[in-house]
């Protein structure tokens, strides 16, 4: 089955949409300290991330990126959203090693978790502007 780019675009902000409910809903379980479930919920909207990077963002960052007449703008803002995503995951990585004790943590390990939460949101805002640029 074959989706044209619009198709997939939706698809994937549809996806983004359900992470970030996902995302929030996991926020919501810690504060009231049912880490148990917070902790599998981030870990799926994660995994779920990482497919959705893999499978449709990263081919498109580079089929925009690679574009003849680039706009230097839309171009930097592809570069932040996408670094500020892979900056998501590294956080996700490093909270996971210091919750499994396999490293220690530098600091207060809340701050880590907040700032992933932070930098989440402020990717998915960035991509939902790249969604209404492109396809609006």
């Amino acid at each position: 089955m074959v989706f044209n780019l619009k198709t997939l675009a939706l698809m994937n902000l549809s996806v983004q949409l359900l992470l970030i409910l996902l995302l929030n809903y996991a926020v919501f379980l810690a504060k009231k300290r049912d880490l148990h479930k917070h902790c599998t919920i981030i870990r799926i909207a994660s995994v779920i991330q990482i497919a959705a990077i893999v499978a449709i963002m990263w081919e498109s960052l580079l089929g925009y990126l690679g574009n003849d007449a680039p706009d230097l703008l839309f171009n930097m803002e592809l570069l932040i959203h996408h670094s500020l995503g892979i900056l998501v995951i590294l956080l996700w990585i490093y909270i996971n090693l210091v919750y499994a004790r396999f490293i220690r943590s530098r600091g207060n390990f809340k701050n880590a978790m907040k700032l992933a939460y932070i930098v989440w949101m402020f990717t998915f805002i960035i991509g939902l502007h790249i969604y209404i640029q492109i396809y609006l």
